[in-house]
């Protein structure tokens, strides 16, 4: 089947399709590829007039913070077939002017064409504006993109401070400033690349003056004056800074401004070099030429001296302390010992008088005698003890001994003792009062006084007291002979009976171990004149001492071993020896029958030994031996042969026997 439509529908359906005519498209931009500042930066679509084109700049990536980085602008309105474009600041480095043209006439293509442009040659950011001295070398090291030069020229204000008035590439010369102040000098960087002049930038410099100072004068002064020095300078604010090579003069190492000081005093002289250096300071610190001066002390001055307090007698001495070479003095009041005036160090022995005398001493340094010093030398009342008489008198006597004491007013005197032995204590302070006591033997002590008034002591004297023994008791005298005591028995001593007895005393008789310490190591006490030598208290081979003591008789009746007038009476020296002894040991027992035997003895005591040993037969003795050995066993033979047996019924018995022993210090018997 054929569809047939009319032919009025078929020319309306193809009026709804007619398409309008295509304009052509947009040529590319033309212009210079970078924008030059002193160049012509015009750019053109050719052949774009019908297009009615809107023209678009900007900087990309965009700059942080517009304008810093750059701002590109149109001259006159961005439409048309041509623009021109201004550039405001300083670019930053990896960005782009991109320029864009967008058609608006309904024929073209809407997409814009874009071209992208260098910016204009520029600098890095470098200090641009310095402070600098006079003097220092100024460095303008200029820096951007690479192939770029740069060419520079200065102001008048910039050659004055010694700027080249024009050059290349970087910026070097020598700062300069003539005057007094801080003086400012510029000039203008232009950087290139080919042909094309970049974003030119302003130098400028602050230079500052450099400071000179007034020469101080060289000082000399007393140490222990004060020292100013005021430093001084044709430049304004200008401060100054100090250095000192010797801290002996009191300065500080270092310091800044003015000089101003007490020095101290000091041994002797002292020069320092002072180097001060001028400085002046605006935004940063340039110094001057350092200038030197000296500043020396000499000698003289005088430490005060303490006040003294001294005791009449007493050495007194005072070294003057300071820097000066010598002293003078001069002294108020002669009677203290010392001379109206004098020099040097002060040595004396204060002079005492009833009442306290003070003397002003003015001591002055030389050669700088413009410090004095006083001090006060106080000498205090002396104090004075009369000389005592020596004094005798009896132990035991009913009146006590008195010693009153004289001397200066308000003085007080104390006063020591050498024994004690005599009753009085071994110090005190006053008259001495004290009861006498019975001594054994003649006692003297010498008693010192010191007299002391205040805090002063005088000259102390000494006298003597003695106390004699006046007693009327004696143990009477014992035979001295040595006794020798063999064995345990009872030994009388012999008393020759001349002792004298008062009227409590008794009379005994001791037996002691220590003829060093008789009382202290009796053993026996006993009223008779027998000592018994027994083995449970006492020691063989030991030597024992026997005395004849009297005195008062204590009620437990023995005699008071503290009594003054006790009287020991030393008497014999007693040797008590052991008792030699012999055994025999292997007595024979069939001396007849089996012919010789050995007999053994076996002896203790002190060698030599002697004795006899016999063989009997009843009351007859048959043979007899008297032996005398110093040894302490000793091996004896007995043979038939010796003696003569006779003859008895069924063999009578033989004995053998030991007799008449003795050693070297006994003799036993039987």
């Amino acid at each position: 089947m054929i569809l047939r439509i009319p032919v009025y529908i078929f020319l309306f359906l193809i009026s709804l399709h007619i398409l309008p005519a295509q304009c052509p498209p947009l040529e590319p931009i033309v212009g210079p590829p970078q924008y030059c500042v002193s160049g012509s930066n015009i750019y053109i679509v050719p052949n774009s007039a019908p297009a009615n084109l809107v023209w678009t700049a900007s900087i990309v990536p965009p700059p942080p913070m517009p304008p810093l980085g750059g701002v590109v602008t149109f001259q006159g309105p961005p439409t048309g077939e041509t623009v021109a474009l201004n550039w405001h600041g300083n670019p930053v480095p990896g960005t782009m002017i991109h320029l864009c043209a967008t058609p608006t006439t309904p024929c073209y293509d809407p997409t814009p064409v874009c071209m992208d442009i260098l910016p204009p040659p520029y600098l890095y950011p470098v200090p641009s504006f310095l402070t600098v001295c006079s003097g220092d070398e100024v460095v303008f090291e200029w820096q951007g993109p690479p192939d770029q030069h740069y060419t520079w020229s200065a102001q008048p204000n910039g050659m004055a401070i010694g700027a080249p008035q024009q050059g290349s590439g970087d910026l070097i010369f020598i700062a300069q400033n003539p005057t007094n102040m801080t003086i400012w000098g510029s000039g203008h960087i232009t950087p290139a690349l080919g042909g094309c002049t970049g974003v030119g930038l302003a130098w400028g410099i602050y230079v500052n003056p450099k400071p000179s100072m007034n020469q101080p004068d060289n000082i000399t002064v007393c140490g222990g004056s004060p020292v100013s020095v005021t430093f001084s300078s044709a430049t304004p604010t200008t401060t100054f800074s100090w250095t000192n090579d010797n801290p002996a003069i009191g300065l500080p190492p270092s310091g800044t401004g003015n000089i101003n000081y007490v020095s101290p005093k000091v041994p002797g002289p002292q020069t320092a070099t002072i180097t001060v250096t001028p400085q002046y300071t605006n935004g940063i610190t340039c110094p001057g030429d350092p200038v030197t001066f000296q500043i020396t002390l000499t000698g003289s001055s005088v430490d005060d001296p303490p006040d003294i307090t001294v005791c009449p007698g007493t050495p007194v001495s005072v070294a003057f302390s300071g820097n000066a070479a010598s002293y003078s003095w001069a002294n108020s009041n002669t009677t203290i010992g010392l001379a109206a005036s004098g020099s040097g160090d002060i040595a004396f022995n204060a002079d005492g008088s009833p009442l306290q005398q003070t003397a002003i001493v003015t001591v002055t340094p030389q050669p700088c005698p413009f410090v004095s010093q006083n001090f006060s030398i106080t000498v205090l009342p002396e104090a004075r003890v009369n000389q005592p008489d020596n004094v005798t008198v009896c132990g035991g006597q009913p009146a006590p001994v008195s010693v009153f004491l004289s001397g200066s007013s308000g003085t007080t005197f104390n006063w020591t003792n050498s024994n004690t032995a005599i009753g009085l204590p071994a110090a005190g302070s006053g008259n001495i009062i004290f009861p006498v006591p019975n001594v054994s033997a003649t006692q003297t002590a010498t008693i010192t006084i010191t007299p002391v008034r205040g805090a002063c002591t005088g000259e102390p004297v000494t006298f003597q007291i003695t106390v004699e023994r006046c007693c009327a008791t004696e143990a009477g005298s014992l035979d001295t002979a040595t006794i020798g005591v063999c064995g345990p028995k009872m030994v009388a001593v012999k008393h020759l009976g001349n002792q004298n007895l008062e009227p409590n005393d008794t009379i005994r008789y001791i037996l002691y171990t220590n003829p060093a310490n008789p009382l202290g190591s009796v053993i026996q006490y006993s009223d008779s004149l027998f000592f018994p030598f027994l083995p449970d208290t006492m020691h063989f081979d030991s030597v024992y001492y026997a005395a004849v003591i009297a005195g008062n008789h204590l009620p437990n009746d023995s005699i008071d071993a503290a009594d003054p007038c006790l009287s020991l009476v030393r008497g014999p020296k007693i040797v008590w020896w052991k008792k030699p002894s012999i055994a025999v040991n292997s007595p024979p027992d069939a001396v007849c029958r089996d012919g010789c035997v050995e007999v053994l003895f076996e002896l203790e005591g002190q060698p030599p030994f002697e004795f006899t040993w016999q063989v009997s037969q009843g009351t007859q003795v048959l043979m007899a031996r008297q032996v005398t050995t110093s040894e302490k066993q000793l091996v004896v033979l007995v043979c038939p042969q010796d003696f003569d047996v006779p003859p008895v019924p069924n063999g009578g018995l033989l004995g053998f026997m030991v007799s008449n022993f003795g050693d070297k210090v006994c003799w036993c018997g039987e």
